[in-house]
């Protein structure tokens, strides 16, 4: 029997596994198309600092959600305003020993709660173009495609897509 999922709010004491969870995501789920020396060079960079994330659960403008399962932190989503009044999705990785259970389901749809309350319109999610499985993830959530473009990830430039959703 499955138990229950927590969504909650992180603390800045769990940045350290939400590093963790985020590193595991980038090596599992981008190794087929992202060199080794390019995910590794991305991973010790700001976006992934412990300050960083740290910074991001202290930030009242900020949503950093968790998805906890019998005491361990199975997923989470971190949501960063953008100076249009949108928001973007900037962070959304499950253990992949959780993947399948429905914990991104969950936390998705806490945060969406959560965006519908306030007076954000638009959700925007930038996903690596080769993520089929986050790309239909995004889908299945109702999430329309709204661009492709290219990214350069260290020494690779990578196919890169843009989704957004209205909430409003």
């Amino acid at each position: 029997m499955q138990q229950p999922i927590v969504i909650r709010g992180a603390l800045p004491g769990e940045a350290e596994r939400l590093q963790e969870l985020g590193i595991t995501g980038w090596e599992t789920t981008y190794a087929s198309f992202l060199e080794p020396a390019n995910r590794r060079g991305y991973l010790a960079g700001p976006f992934w600092s412990i300050e960083r994330l740290v910074s991001l659960i202290e930030n009242a403008a900020c949503l950093t959600l968790i998805a906890e399962i019998d005491g361990t932190i199975a997923g989470f989503l971190t949501i960063e305003p953008r100076l249009s009044g949108e928001v973007e999705l900037t962070r959304f990785y499950v253990d992949p020993a959780y993947r399948g259970n429905g914990v991104g389901r969950q936390l998705w749809q806490h945060a969406h709660e959560l965006l519908q309350r306030g007076l954000v319109p638009t959700v925007l999610v930038n996903v690596f173009g080769d993520n089929h499985a986050g790309r239909r993830f995004y889908e299945r959530l109702g999430f329309s495609l709204i661009e492709e473009t290219t990214t350069v990830v260290g020494s690779q430039t990578v196919y890169d897509v843009w989704y957004r959703l209205a909430l409003r």
